[in-house]
């Protein structure tokens, strides 16, 4: 068998060269192009994944409205289940069971599991896990200095909670007064504030962490169990003796400090009552009155004397006490005699 020539060797040579050049080349041109594919993947995905967070929110929203509805009326399965044609509890299932696929759809559609494929064909997922630089570390490392203490630290409440109050008696609940804007030791004083409310000492206070969460679901700041564990959870709907707490009263108290606290630069806190209709005043007559004649008391009248009694002076006690004074002396002279004479 004839060996191949020197010629075909360095043809085969020359060919296997270009050829890795071209590879080569291509690949090296390919990358800028990947990586830009990836990031118009990522910016689809996070627009979508934005939207369609927006609007599960809200139908989620929905669907805790109808539940809450639902448990009001006392619907159940059984109920939604039986028959006739006015079914009030079937139709606010058949609702919450539309506004539930609507949101299923939201979550997710073909749009965004097409785009999610297509970012793993392409190898993008496997850049994301890789190891971040520099810049990226730093720029975390300020973000948790910056965060606030209650994120760093793990706060297991976050800052759109909200609270509520509880009477154990019946389970009543109602949103605690200004629990949005709660910071600090707002706990202690809500819980006065319920029970100065309601008018009864054994009020409870209860925080609902998300409020898109049941209120079944609100967690006892003293006891921390859920609100459904409670024995007389959801009483007071069914009970018909139920009475409100005194809410006019606790407005009433409100306005009152609000009073109390007016400085001239805080007038708009001021309560001030409207003014009443002018009174209607009578007519006043400006002819002159008629003046009565009086007529003199008749016979002497008795005066009386304001200060001391002034007495002569010879009825005074001194004079008197002075004039037998004098009398007991001259009767003593004639008693001895007249005067002797001293050798």
């Amino acid at each position: 068998m004839p060996l191949p020539s020197t010629g075909w060797f360095l043809v085969m040579r020359h060919s296997w060269i270009v050829l890795s050049t071209i590879s080569l080349t291509l690949l090296l041109g390919s990358a800028p192009a990947l990586a830009d594919s990836c990031s118009a993947i990522r910016s689809q995905m996070r627009a979508s994944a934005s939207a369609s967070n927006s609007q599960s929110a809200q139908l989620r929203r929905q669907v805790a409205a109808i539940r809450a509805v639902e448990r009001q009326r006392g619907c159940t399965a059984e109920k939604a289940a039986s028959g006739g044609f006015f079914n009030a509890c079937r139709g606010l299932a058949q609702q919450r069971a539309q506004v539930e696929r609507q949101a299923a759809q939201a979550g997710g559609g073909p749009s965004t599991a097409a785009l999610q494929a297509r970012y793993r064909s392409l190898g993008c997922d496997a850049q994301q896990r890789r190891q971040p630089s520099r810049t990226q570390q730093a720029s975390q490392q300020e973000r948790l200095v910056k965060a606030p203490k209650s994120k760093r630290s793990g706060a297991k409440y976050a800052g759109d909670t909200l609270y509520y109050c509880v009477r154990p008696s019946d389970g009543y609940l109602f949103p605690a007064p200004q629990s949005q804007f709660a910071k600090g030791d707002y706990a202690k004083d809500a819980l006065d504030q319920c029970r100065f409310i309601c008018e009864d000492e054994t009020m409870a206070l209860y925080l609902l962490e998300d409020p898109e969460l049941e209120t079944e679901e609100m967690i006892s700041v003293e006891t921390k169990r859920p609100y459904g564990q409670l024995p007389t959870a959801f009483r007071y709907q069914k009970d018909e003796a139920f009475e409100a707490c005194n809410w006019p009263r606790y407005f009433a108290r409100v306005n009152e400090l609000r009073a109390r606290t007016v400085t001239p630069r805080n007038m708009a806190n001021a309560v001030i009552p409207l003014p009443t209709s002018r009174p209607r005043l009578e007519a006043v007559s400006t002819a002159p009155a008629e003046v009565e004649d009086t007529p003199a008391a008749s016979g002497e009248r008795r005066v009386r004397v304001i200060g001391p009694t002034y007495l002569p002076p010879e009825e005074t006690e001194i004079e008197a006490g002075y004039q037998a004074h004098r009398e007991h002396e001259e009767a003593a002279r004639q008693d001895e005699g007249p005067p002797r004479k001293i050798r």
